[in-house]
């Protein structure tokens, strides 16, 4: 019986290792070196966002939450290209930029092959763009 507790704790803790998590980062303009971002306009920042989760099978369990970036969200299917797009242009309109350019996104899964196989993942999503006025 104590090995089946103990093992129930180590499932738990790998659960809260690769629980989700979520980021917002930005390059406002005095990062660029004077340099330009884009070929026309007034470059504002870069923004990249992040979004990764934990599910089982396509049941979202444990993701980053894209609606309050660096908080964590149960149920909540925000590790997707077009959840992580929001946010990123949301602060980029929250920056007073016109438009988002230059929008580059990766996604991504990997099986977590304990306790079985193909039964839990870890759903990754990023997405970048140049903010411009």
């Amino acid at each position: 019986m104590k090995k089946k507790i103990a093992f129930l704790f180590a499932l738990a803790g790998v659960a809260v290792l690769f629980a989700g998590c979520s980021s917002l980062q930005t390059a406002d303009s005095s990062k660029f070196n004077g340099q330009k971002i884009t070929a026309s306009g007034t470059g504002v920042a870069h923004i990249s966002g992040y979004s990764s989760g934990l599910y089982l099978l396509w049941i979202p369990l444990i993701v980053g939450s894209t609606e309050a970036p660096g908080t964590i969200a149960f149920g909540e299917d925000s590790c997707n290209v077009t959840a992580v797009t929001k946010m990123v242009t949301g602060q980029a309109k929250a920056m007073n930029a016109s438009e988002t350019v230059d929008l580059v996104s990766s996604a991504g899964s990997t099986n977590i092959p304990i306790p079985f196989p193909f039964l839990f993942y870890v759903k990754t999503v990023t997405v970048s763009g140049n903010a411009v006025k």
